[in-house]
């Protein structure tokens, strides 16, 4: 079975973001949506790995044998990855020092859930922005190597995964788009008004319509 799978709007991330402007949720938030990072390299980020506009992900926050949290190198070798900021994230981010945020990822998830409820939004978890970062790239045109760089994602499954949802919530309005174009180049045999042939890529067609 395919697995459940929810890619936000970007009216539901607009909302998102106008609910938790200026709040301690609004940068990791920022981060998962448009950098976008995970939840471990969101709390393990610190102001000695941004240079300008880029973001150095080197490190995950993780629990070690003792319970305690600690940084550790990526699962992967395409975790570890530079990241071109939006000039608007990389505001935010300005006169931080040391860590970035001191959430950590279950506090993290934990808000965020609270935040949905609150704002009336859609149920999607914390991890589904980063489904909508990949998404509008992928909408944008961005070849999936830059996506995977950019996300860190080791194969392009997730993303296939991702473009698939999307594709099947817009497979109504596309069937209605497609439908009407038929419906427009071949009439109903009903329809007897004779007008001037239809040119479409080369051959003609009768075109009844009144």
């Amino acid at each position: 079975m395919r697995p459940k799978l929810y890619v936000p709007s970007e009216k539901e991330i607009q909302r998102l973001m106008d609910y938790v402007n200026n709040t301690e949720m609004e940068i990791p938030i920022l981060l998962a949506a448009f950098a976008p990072m995970r939840r471990g390299e969101i709390a393990a980020l610190d102001s000695d790995h941004i240079q300008g506009n880029i973001v150095h992900a080197e490190y995950s926050m993780a629990l070690n044998e003792n319970n305690n949290w600690i940084k550790k190198s990526p699962k992967s070798l395409s975790g570890n990855r530079y990241i071109e900021f939006p000039d608007f994230v990389i505001e935010k981010l300005k006169g931080i020092n040391g860590q970035i945020t001191l959430l950590r990822q279950t506090q993290i998830s934990d808000r965020f859930i609270d935040i949905i409820k609150r704002s009336g939004l859609p149920k999607f978890r914390f991890h589904d922005l980063r489904h909508y970062s990949a998404s509008i790239q992928h909408a944008l045109g961005i070849p999936d190597a830059y996506i995977m760089q950019r996300g860190g994602w080791g194969s392009d499954a997730v993303l296939k995964n991702v473009y698939r949802h999307v594709l099947e919530d817009k497979a109504e309005q596309m069937n209605q788009i497609a439908n009407g174009y038929f419906e427009s180049l071949c009439n109903t045999k009903y329809n007897t008004k004779k007008t001037k042939p239809l040119k479409i890529q080369g051959f003609y067609y009768a075109d009844n319509r009144t």
